[in-house]
């Protein structure tokens, strides 16, 4: 499978962070780096309901092997003064020492609202304190996290006071110390984005511009799946192709847009993107074959404002291909697949070569495009365990098997998401 892109890409989230898979290590064109090597991490914006569980604060994606110690603070205001008290917003809760990420955590002596972890990198590289918000949160609540990670020697007293200042340094890409920001929003917020689709039918030997037009209150990241529409016949297994792909991507008038290049049965969201906040249409051409088979296919937009759980705006649309001979026969399909994207993102990048490491997901959608060199999002596995690969710098996939992001269920292709350019998160 390979990666089309349309515009830079500005961060690997949990969603397409490069993957751990299972208990092994997996080293893509590359040699895992020396325990010297520095570790940088990426954090992430979260955006969660009232009333959500409890979620872990880890980094989307580690660079290095983190073998340590982590340092978090949370406060009600930005992180910028040392001298501050730091206390969480009303209906706003963390939580450290339970069964989880954060089993190895525990509170600051003598600092409230900081909060340090001991972590190995075979073991618990994503330890962190978890978050969650009452039913009794306010919409647009808002609490701030920053994280510092300590080598194992290093001075971990001097981190509880540096980290609460890391919000004065914005991250620029994966660094030793970041910080972030947690929203609250009701659903009736995030009701108000909207996600509406224009698919015309695509003919044999033809091309066709199809679009989806969102109206955006707040930012978020777009992911575009294909399946064969209810009723149809199951598409073939993938990398068998069905004829049709994606040529190009694009936003109006601003965000960024990606997309592979394989046929649209391809195991993964098809076309991906970030947008800012406000009106974008979002066109993107499917190119035909000059054989193929008829077939109807359903079109499933997810615009991604929720970092975790049901509750992000999404559409569905039926389009036909109009093929040269009948559709196969074979057992229909009894739904359209839903989106195999689970998050948090959508989506940070690394200098090369570089050691990386990928966050336990929680069920929920997120994701966004990457450089050339980046594979679609796909679906990652709750409870990996921390281990690492390398990147090859190329848009080359390599089946792997376990959990990250990436899955080999019944032969199926797994796919694995690599990152090569810094960026800096939206």
């Amino acid at each position: 499978m390979r990666i089309s892109r349309s515009a830079p890409r500005r961060i690997l989230s949990a969603g397409i962070a490069v993957a751990a898979l299972g208990a092994g290590t997996l080293v893509l064109g590359g040699v895992a780096q020396a325990d010297s090597q520095p570790v940088t991490f990426q954090l992430k914006d979260i955006v969660i309901l009232p009333g959500e569980s409890d979620r872990a604060l880890s980094p989307g994606g580690i660079y290095g092997r983190a073998d340590g110690t982590w340092v978090y603070a949370v406060s009600s205001k930005p992180l910028t003064d040392a001298g501050a008290s730091l206390g969480l917003p009303d209906g706003v809760s963390v939580k450290v020492g339970v069964p989880g990420p954060s089993s190895s955590c525990a509170a600051a002596t003598g600092t409230a609202g900081v909060y340090t972890c001991d972590v190995v990198s075979t073991s618990s590289p994503f330890a962190s304190p978890v978050i969650g918000a009452s039913d009794a949160a306010h919409d647009g609540t808002v609490a701030y996290y920053g994280a510092v990670f300590v080598p194992r020697g290093g001075n971990v007293a001097d981190a509880v006071t540096r980290v609460k200042t890391v919000g004065s340094s914005p991250a620029n890409g994966p660094t030793s110390e970041q910080a972030a920001k947690v929203t609250v929003e009701t659903s009736d917020h995030v009701a108000r984005n909207t996600v509406r689709l224009t698919t015309p039918d695509l003919a044999a030997g033809k091309s066709v511009t199809q679009q989806v037009t969102v109206h955006a209150v707040d930012p978020g990241k777009l992911q575009l799946l294909f399946n064969s529409a209810a009723g149809q016949p199951s598409w073939p297994t993938f990398p068998t192709p069905v004829g049709v792909k994606v040529t190009d991507s694009t936003a109006t008038p601003a965000g960024s847009c990606n997309h592979v290049t394989s046929d649209l049965n391809s195991p993964t969201t098809i076309v991906w993107c970030d947008l800012p906040a406000g009106d974008s249409t979002i066109s993107y051409t499917l190119a035909a074959q000059p054989e193929m088979a008829s077939w109807k296919v359903d079109v499933r937009a997810e615009y991604q404002v929720l970092t975790w759980g049901a509750g992000n705006p999404v559409a569905n649309s039926t389009f036909a291909l109009q093929g040269t001979a009948p559709e196969p026969s074979g057992s229909p399909t009894a739904s359209p697949t839903a989106s195999p994207t689970q998050t948090p993102t959508d989506p940070a990048t690394t200098p090369a070569p570089v050691v990386t490491t990928s966050q336990p997901s929680t069920p929920a959608s997120t994701s966004t495009g990457s450089p050339a060199g980046t594979a679609a999002p796909v679906v990652p596995h709750p409870g990996n365990t921390g281990d690492t690969l390398a990147s090859t710098g190329t848009d080359n996939l390599a089946p792997a098997v376990g959990g990250g992001l990436a899955l080999i269920a019944g032969g199926a292709l797994a796919l694995v998401a690599l990152h090569r350019r810094r960026a800096s998160h939206r």
